[in-house]
């Protein structure tokens, strides 16, 4: 499962999650063969930030232990008790995407609250075994998510229209630039999947 690297840190779905990004990696590789974009910026755009993706860390950094560290022996059981727990009565919508390795702004808030409501002295420790620093950096992704989310939603759609519509006067370059755009939010907010 862990072999899907592009997916995430912690791989609950592997193979399979990483089997949702084949039409986006495939479209994007023809592309840029086709229009000759073979240059080291170009092809970056290819597999861009997606902070879904970052922001899956936490939960591998919560769930692994640093050399020298002893936290209570429940403490995993406990957060993976919870997480799930908040999940299934949070239903379908939040626990299916997570268990495929797609995280999402919406499912992920909402999983937060509740977990934080649920069970306030597990999110202390959690800040305490994470430590601040950590944390304080992953609620840059964690925004990121938010406003990849609010991008797509709002501009995507017209973004991909644009960028295929080939008798306006973008270049191929721009159109490239667009569509890699488009697909990075979509991603990298976790909206390309659905239930």
């Amino acid at each position: 499962g862990d072999a899907s690297g592009i997916q995430s840190p912690l791989s609950f779905g592997g193979f399979g999650a990483l089997i949702r990004h084949l039409p986006r990696l495939q479209s994007a590789i023809d592309d840029a063969l086709t229009s000759d974009l073979l240059e080291r910026d170009d092809l970056a755009l290819i597999n861009a930030y997606q902070p879904s993706l970052s922001g899956a860390w936490l939960f591998q950094r919560a769930m692994s232990i640093p050399k020298g560290a002893h936290p209570p022996p429940t403490f995993i059981n406990n957060l993976l008790g919870t997480n799930f727990g908040v999940m299934e009565k949070l239903g379908d919508g939040v626990l299916r995407p997570f268990l495929q390795d797609v995280i999402q702004f919406g499912p992920l808030a909402r999983t937060l609250l509740n977990m934080a409501v649920s069970n306030p002295p597990l999110t202390a420790r959690i800040v305490y075994e994470v430590g601040p620093s950590p944390i304080l950096d992953w609620v840059r992704h964690f925004a990121a998510m938010g406003a990849f989310s609010a991008l797509d939603g709002s501009v995507g759609a017209g973004m991909k229209q644009l960028a295929s519509d080939e008798t306006n006067m973008l270049s191929e370059r721009q159109r490239f630039v667009l569509r890699r755009v488009e697909e990075q939010w979509r991603y990298g907010s976790g909206l390309d999947y659905h239930c």
